[in-house]
C-alpha cells in the first residue's frame, strides 16, 4: 500500500489541473461552475500548457472560489455569502479567505451551510480534509479519510475492497453525519508485533473489530515500519465534534 500512499501524493499534485470528480451521493451539487483562464502560470514552462485558473462553485446561498496556479494546492480558496458572487479573484469584506497554514489544498464539496476542503498531499494512504462553516468561517473538524473521490483514481476498492470510503447524512435534528474510513498511523508494526500491536491500535482509538487484520503492502519493506489503519467511524456535525469508532471491516498497510 506504499504505492496508494504515492499515487496520493500525485494525484494532489495533479489536481490543480484537472477537473476533480464530484464528491457523490450525499452532498449538494452546485448550481453553477465558471472556471476563468487567467493566463500561463508562471511555475511552468510555455510547452507544459499549465494556466493560472479561477474557479468559482455556485450554491443557493454562496459561492465557493478556489484560485490555481498550477502548483501542489491552489494559491487560496474563498467562500462569499451570496450566490451570485462576481468570479474575480478581487476579495469582497465579507468573504473569507482560506491559505495555508490555515488550509492548503482544495476544494472538494459541500453540503447545507458548511463546505469540505481536501489537502494538496495524501498522508498514510488517506486524504486529510477539513469542513468549514460557511456561515462563520470557523474550521469546524479535520480528519483523514480515503476519500470516495479518489477511489476509482487509485484503484482502492480492487485493492482494499473497502466500499463506502466516505457517506454524508442527516440525522436527528437535520445534524450532519459522516460516516466513513479513517486513517490512522498505529505507531507499531501490525505485522512484526501482531497482537501486541494491535492490542494498542484498540485500546487507542476504540476499534470494535476483535480479529486482528492482515496487512498489506509489506512484501518489499523487511525492517520493521509503522503501520495505517483505516477503520469505520461515525461523527455528527455538533459543537466539539466526537470520532466515535463503528462496527466494520479493519484495514492496514505500512505507513508513509
Amino acid at each position: 500500500m506504499k504505492v496508494i500512499g504515492l499515487l496520493l501524493l500525485a494525484v494532489g499534485s495533479l489536481c490543480a489541473q484537472t477537473d476533480r470528480p464530484h464528491p457523490g451521493e450525499g452532498f449538494d451539487k452546485p448550481l453553477k461552475r465558471t472556471v476563468v483562464d487567467l493566463g500561463p502560470s508562471r511555475y511552468h514552462s510555455p510547452s507544459q500548457h499549465v494556466r493560472n485558473k479561477l474557479t468559482c462553485y455556485y450554491y443557493s446561498t454562496f459561492t465557493v472560489k478556489q484560485y490555481d496556479e498550477g502548483q501542489k494546492g491552489a494559491e487560496w480558496l474563498s467562500v462569499v455569502r451570496s450566490a451570485q458572487a462576481p468570479c474575480t479573484r478581487t476579495h469582497r469584506k465579507d468573504e473569507k479567505v482560506y491559505r495555508y497554514p490555515e488550509w492548503g489544498g482544495y476544494f472538494w464539496a459541500a453540503k447545507g451551510d458548511v463546505v469540505f476542503f481536501d489537502a494538496a498531499d495524501g498522508i498514510d494512504g488517506g486524504m486529510p480534509f477539513a469542513i468549514f462553516d460557511v456561515r462563520t468561517g470557523r474550521k469546524l473538524f479535520e480528519d483523514n479519510s480515503p476519500l470516495a473521490e479518489f477511489q476509482e483514481e487509485l484503484h482502492i476498492q480492487e485493492e482494499l475492497h473497502i466500499k463506502d470510503a466516505f457517506r454524508i447524512t442527516r440525522g436527528a435534528n437535520q445534524v450532519l453525519r459522516l460516516t466513513y474510513f479513517r486513517v490512522v498511523e498505529a505507531g507499531c508494526d501490525l505485522r512484526t508485533k501482531q497482537a501486541g500491536c494491535w492490542r494498542t491500535a484498540k485500546a487507542k482509538f476504540g476499534i470494535k473489530q476483535i480479529e486482528t487484520p492482515v496487512c498489506s503492502g509489506y512484501e518489499q519493506i523487511r525492517e520493521d515500519n509503522p503501520s495505517a489503519v483505516a477503520y469505520p467511524v461515525s461523527v455528527l456535525l455538533v459543537d466539539a465534534p466526537q470520532i466515535k469508532a463503528i462496527d466494520g471491516p479493519v484495514f492496514c498497510w505500512p505507513a508513509d
